[in-house]
């Protein structure tokens, strides 16, 4: 029989008492009005920047971008509303792979709504150049405004002031109907078939290489998909609502970006496009639509600058919920999970997640260049829901999946659909296109990958948590009554010297805010009258009080001291517990008969008080383990806090 057991150091289970679950309120409505409201966005900048490589040829970089985001929207509608739970693809990644491609994935994502916030925010400063030119005439303004804008944002997040759903459908109505009537108008005035497909020959202008450049810088317009998944976990009826937002979305989106583009492509030469109106193309397509030019410029210029704002802040509330998904799976540090006591919300990760945004477009406030990292991010994070899929698919195929991506071959034991293999080639390739032509992603996008991983492994050694294996969490559903806070802590101290544990003490009462009073009592022997001079014992009392203060303050607490003469130790206690209204008493355990006559008194007493005894334990000297009863027998660990599978195992007959 086995006596004694070796347990790696490791955490692979941990038990929690269950959290509030976010309420299913979410209707399709406010789902679809999320999902473009990121999503549709993008055009408001992503036409340019494809136009300054795809040329004339934009439109088509855009449709075949347009394909690749087809299959990621079915793969993303199938595991958000299998798995409706906010978190997105490292959620995904976590179900499939386990923790250490869960941190993978999301680490990715988190870029990916940085730049969100930094991109949608840059952007906003050419629109308003409409009606203020130093936007566009000083680069250095706009880099002043965005950081501007983004510190209003976190502010504005931080105190809690949510943007009502009602207000974003409201929004996104004006969107769609701007570009409707853009598309409209500009199809009546301005399309030219010719025109377009005479200013672009594949293959020269614009090269090849150039034309899959386009496509992977297209793709920028297709990114917001992931904020109908991270609203999965507040959606009414998941199974149905997501996927059909994701429909709807993916509709909208690509109808209008086609349209849009080619319109673009009618309006203004693929030059123009990429140079004059580069970083605000809609703007350029209002410019150059005869007779109503004059009232579509300073309505384009509002509306653009509005929803880039409403994506901004959707990208700086998008990295928050999901580094606290991320630190809630203990991924990251605990204190993305933390939430201000008074807003409850998550100052930490927008302040932090705000300051990054801002530094990066300080340091690139350029477009193309936040497009580069920006794609970096998002490839792999749809990437690793393609793969996640798959893989679901293999490893829990009774899931229940209320939608299902069609179209579905099986091979050796796996049930692969192919739009969802055509989406992981489609998005694998861009990303592999972003590492070899886009040189700041590649650079920048890898340093920010590897710095992640370098941090997660430190991380989940330091806590004891494995790397790759999932930790198994378990939320107990019984959480225990909240205890009190203390009021007032009474902290006995000897004569001589101050209590050990009154850091401790000052730290428990700072949290609670209570009151802490230090009170040492002078024994009087019976052999003298109570009013006998004892100056030398008061004095050294009093310079351990004061000692006691000073500790105090290092701890931010400001203490009161009592200095008692008394007969015998208890009485005197009692009778300042009373007093003073004490809640806790804390005392110093030396196992002596002093301390147990004063226990006795207080237990004896008619006072209501916590008490608190503690024992200092010298081992110096002594044998690290107690000596066993019988011979040959050796302790068995029975569970320890920190606990996996046993690795050896040493039998002691």
């Amino acid at each position: 029989m086995a006596l004694f057991q070796i347990y790696h150091n490791t955490r692979t289970t941990v038990a929690r008492f269950q959290e509030s679950v976010l309420r299913r309120v979410v209707g399709i409505g406010a789902l679809y009005s999320t999902g473009y409201g990121d999503v549709g966005s993008s055009i408001y900048y992503a036409l340019g920047i494809t136009t300054v490589y795809a040329q004339g040829a934009s439109f088509l970089a855009i449709l075949v971008a347009g394909l690749f985001f087809v299959a990621t929207v079915l793969s993303y509608a199938e595991l958000s509303s299998a798995i409706p739970e906010a978190g997105g693809s490292s959620l995904f990644a976590q179900r499939a792979f386990g923790d250490g491609w869960a941190f993978f994935a999301g680490w990715a994502l988190l870029l990916d709504y940085i730049l969100t916030l930094a991109i949608s925010a840059f952007s906003v400063g050419p629109y308003l150049s409409y009606f203020f030119p130093i936007f566009k005439d000083n680069p250095q303004v706009n880099v002043t405004f965005t950081a501007l804008l983004i510190a209003m944002l976190v502010a504005i997040n931080i105190f809690g002031l949510k943007e009502s759903s009602w207000f974003s459908l409201m929004l996104t109505g004006f969107d769609i109907l701007t570009q409707l009537s853009l598309m409209g108008l500009g199809v009546f005035f301005l399309f030219n078939f010719n025109k377009i497909w005479n200013q672009f020959t594949m293959g020269q202008t614009p090269t090849w290489p150039h034309f899959l450049y386009g496509i992977s810088i297209a793709m920028v317009a297709y990114t917001g998909i992931e904020a109908i998944s991270q609203m999965a976990a507040e959606a009414r009826d998941p199974g149905k609502s997501v996927p059909r937002a994701m429909f709807m979305t993916m509709f909208t989106t690509v109808f209008f970006y086609a349209g849009i583009s080619m319109v673009a492509l009618s309006a203004m030469s693929p030059k123009i496009l990429s140079t004059t109106y580069v970083n605000d193309p809609i703007a350029g397509i209002a410019h150059f639509i005869p007779h109503v030019n004059s009232i579509l410029g300073p309505w384009v210029a509002l509306l653009g600058a509005t929803i880039l704002t409403v994506a901004a802040n959707a990208g700086l509330i998008g990295v928050s919920r999901l580094a606290y998904s991320m630190s809630n799976n203990f991924l990251i540090h605990p204190i993305f999970h933390r939430t201000t006591d008074r807003w409850k919300t998550p100052a930490f990760s927008l302040v932090t997640f705000g300051v990054v945004a801002a530094m990066i477009v300080a340091f690139f406030p350029f477009l193309d260049i936040l497009a580069d990292l920006y794609n970096y991010g998002a490839m792999l994070s749809f990437t690793m829901t393609h793969a996640a899929l798959i893989m679901l698919r293999k490893k829990e195929p009774e899931l229940e999946r209320p939608f299902r991506v069609p179209f579905s071959i099986r091979f050796r034991g796996w049930e692969v659909p192919l739009p969802t293999l055509f989406g992981l080639f489609g998005t694998g390739s861009v990303f592999v296109m972003v590492l070899l032509f886009h040189k700041y992603g590649r650079v920048f996008g890898t340093i920010w990958m590897a710095a992640g991983i370098t941090y997660y492994l430190w991380f989940r050694r330091h806590e004891a948590f494995p790397v790759m294996e999932r930790v198994k969490i378990t939320n107990l559903p019984d959480r225990p009554e909240p205890q009190p806070p203390h009021k007032v802590f009474m902290v006995a101290t000897s004569p001589t010297r101050p209590s050990p544990i009154l850091r401790d003490v000052c730290k428990v009462a700072r949290a609670d805010r209570a009151q802490v009073v230090v009170i040492t009592v002078i024994e009087v022997p019976l052999t003298l009258p109570m009013t006998a001079n004892m100056q030398q014992e008061e004095a050294v009392a009093k310079h351990t009080l004061d000692l006691c203060q000073a500790i105090g303050l290092e701890e931010d607490v400001i203490m009161d001291t009592v200095l008692a003469k008394g007969r015998a130790v208890g009485p005197v206690l009692n009778f300042h517990i009373k007093k003073l209204k004490v809640d806790t008493l804390v005392i110093n355990d030396t196992n002596s008969a002093m301390v147990r006559a004063v226990v006795n008194a207080v237990d004896r007493s008619s006072n209501t008080v916590s008490l608190w005894t503690f024992r200092l334990f010298d081992g110096s000297g002594r044998s690290p383990t107690p000596k066993a009863r019988l011979r040959g027998e050796s302790p068995f660990i029975v569970s320890e806090t920190k606990s996996s599978p046993p690795s050896e195992e040493a039998a002691s007959q």
